[in-house]
């Protein structure tokens, strides 16, 4: 998968340094329904919207990682899959690196029901339905003091990015 950028320090907090943690893999994905409209996930808890996905698990490749993602947090079934693309992040300040794999998911309904986590319960958190324009104005719209929000929303825009760029190809 060709990849769409590297996230460091430098890029988001103006500070030198890499870490050599070896990193977290995650599955997450551009979802769009039937109508045009795209998944975001919001964390009232957090005042977090994002696109849906998250770890890869212990015996997990990427591919059923991001069906079950996707599953969870919205309900939804993956129709048709495309590669976006690889955002790489090395924290270093948090001594901290992941692997985030991107891809473009059409799913054939969008149920009213999802199959969230516990955690992600807790943090009464939500999936949305929104044209392209708003999902980038929600993400891009953004401000952070926490290091981990910020990388959340660069990486999250540096996707919508390459999507957008693309798009005309995907679909």
């Amino acid at each position: 998968m060709k990849q769409i950028c590297v996230l460091n320090d430098k890029m988001i907090l103006g500070k030198e340094g890499l870490s050599a943690k070896a990193p977290r893999l995650t599955a997450r994905a551009i979802v769009k329904s039937r109508e045009g409209l795209y998944a975001v996930m919001y964390s009232d808890k957090f005042k977090l919207y994002s696109l849906p996905g998250g770890g890869v698990e212990e015996g997990e490749d990427v591919l059923a990682a991001l069906r079950r993602e996707v599953y969870e947090e919205t309900g939804c079934v993956c129709g048709d899959i495309k590669e976006l693309g690889v955002v790489a992040e090395n924290r270093a300040c948090l001594d901290y690196t992941q692997t985030n794999y991107y891809f473009v998911v059409t799913v054939v309904d969008t149920p009213d029901e999802n199959h969230l986590t516990k955690e992600e319960q807790e943090n009464h958190t939500e999936v949305q339905w929104h044209t392209f324009e708003e999902t980038v104005r929600l993400i891009n719209g953004q401000e952070f003091d926490r290091v981990q929000g910020k990388y959340l929303k660069a990486r999250d825009i540096a996707a919508l990015r390459e999507y957008e760029g693309t798009v005309f190809e995907i679909e």
